[in-house]
């Protein structure tokens, strides 16, 4: 190993173990006293990595992991995790991709660390470093478009199913219009994670492959530990089920190169509208936020989002929702998406439109309200500490399961590239000032920064409306 530090992590009395390899590869013990384990393993590659060619290989390539190794055939692995109670589960974002699995750790007499981690580890380390992607669980290439097609399909059909039900989800469409309004021509960013029905249904089985072992390199991948052991007898464990020499993964792979600076894209439209088929209007507004690693700001703006629009008390649904007699919005909330190349704040709704009226007259609601928060009325001592106050309630939240803190830490190490970013975090939020608050408001969601996408209604269509997040 190159070095080994150990930190101490928010609400639990024991120091975690934070271990770097020599090959890059890393290792988190954090101690949590019960009988439950989590092990998840992230890697630092999702649509970041892509380009035009091969977008949604990231996430195609995480439903072929589980489709079996040299050692364990296709469904053995999801079997045996079943078995035993255990939860398992991945996902694929803009920077990373993770998997993960949360059982009960079982009997301990003649396993150290218990029989059921000790079966889960040995399977989940096999599965990310021998991932054998069979040709024949991927399947023959296919026209997506085509009908007529008769042919196998496999687990490629199954992506494109996914593919085809988001295509008609209305959040799905206009988040993909505001992506393509914030970013430059062939940002990373601005691509669905999930793909297109033309690119999946061609990609060969060796460009999965390559891609696989390239990005899947011992420095791009961080496994975290999250239960009651011994810690000498895990990492044994951990260095004998990575064992990357074994596998051929030697050679490490730098993430992209894009840079935060790459992101903007000035020129560009900034108000879009898509002919929709509901009764209601869906709209998002997106804004270009900080790194994910400048905590100070990105918290600020948590709590910008907290009092414009996370609760029934926030300024959004007070104004649009509960003071109006007749009110024409149906939903309204904000959030914050952190994000490696530069976070993304948005507001978000679904309202109703009148005949004599236009989608942008109803915005003028919304942008109201920021630009009062921005000038006339800023967020006030009383709003700012009950929003603290929920952050922290929050934060706490993630302490109270292992596989809270397992993906508290995960998105810390991948995204924001520093574990500061969940062990400061309290500290940054006690340290926070009012005046930062409302300074990182007018910094980043001012109106000449807005992004803003519309589905319009069809007032000819049949189509439920529909609520959520994005």
């Amino acid at each position: 190993m190159i070095e080994q530090k150990s930190i101490q992590i928010p609400y639990l009395p024991d120091p975690a173990r934070v271990v770097t390899y020599e090959n890059g590869f890393t290792f988190v013990y954090v101690p949590k006293k019960g009988d439950v384990f989590n092990v998840s393993t992230w890697v630092k590659t999702g649509s970041l990595n892509e380009d035009d060619q091969i977008n949604g290989i990231s996430h195609f390539l995480e439903h072929l992991m589980f489709k079996g190794t040299e050692r364990f055939k296709p469904g053995e692995f999801d079997k045996a995790m079943e078995s035993m109670g255990a939860i398992i589960n991945a996902a694929t974002w803009k920077d990373f991709t993770f998997y993960y699995i949360t059982g009960p750790k079982g009997r301990t007499d003649g396993h150290p660390v218990g029989e059921n981690f000790e079966l889960a580890l040995d399977m989940h380390a096999d599965m990310m470093l021998g991932s054998t992607i069979p040709n024949e669980e991927v399947g023959p290439p296919y026209d997506p478009f085509d009908p007529n097609y008769k042919g196998e399909k496999r687990e490629r059909s199954v992506v494109i199913e996914e593919i085809s039900m988001r295509e008609d989800q209305p959040w799905t469409k206009i988040y993909n219009s505001v992506n393509h309004m914030m970013y430059q021509d062939g940002h990373p960013y601005q691509r669905d994670v999930i793909g297109t029905r033309a690119i999946i249904g061609n990609v060969p089985r060796e460009t999965i492959y390559d891609y696989y072992r390239r990005w899947y390199s011992p420095t791009n991948l961080t496994t975290i530990v999250v239960g009651d052991f011994d810690f000498d007898t895990l990492e044994e464990k951990i260095c004998r089920t990575f064992d990357f020499k074994k596998f051929g993964l030697t050679e490490n792979t730098k993430p992209s190169a894009i840079s935060a600076s790459d992101y903007r894209a000035p020129e560009k439209k900034r108000y879009d509208e898509i002919k929709g088929e509901y009764q209601t209007t869906f709209f998002i507004v997106g804004y270009h936020g900080p790194e994910a690693k400048n905590l100070p700001d990105t918290i600020a703006l948590d709590v910008v989002s907290h009092v414009l629009g996370e609760s029934r008390s926030s300024r959004l649904t007070q104004a649009l929702l509960e003071k109006p007699a007749n009110p024409v919005y149906n939903y309204v909330s904000t959030g914050q998406s952190t994000f490696k190349l530069g976070n993304v704040f948005f507001i978000q709704g679904n309202f109703n439109v009148e005949e004599s009226d236009s989608a942008k007259e109803i915005l003028k609601q919304v942008e109201a309200e920021v630009e009062k928060l921005l000038t006339t009325e800023p967020i006030t001592q009383d709003e700012f500490q009950r929003a603290v106050k929920k952050l922290k309630v929050t934060f706490a939240e993630t302490s109270e399961t292992a596989s809270g803190i397992a993906e508290a830490i995960g998105e810390a190490l991948t995204v924001a590239g520093t574990l500061d970013a969940y062990l400061n975090y309290q500290q940054v939020l006690n340290e926070l000032m009012l005046e930062q608050v409302n300074a990182a408001a007018k910094k980043y969601l001012s109106k000449d920064k807005a992004y803003t996408s519309v589905m319009v209604a069809d007032p000819n269509s049949s189509k439920e409306e529909s609520e959520g997040d994005a």
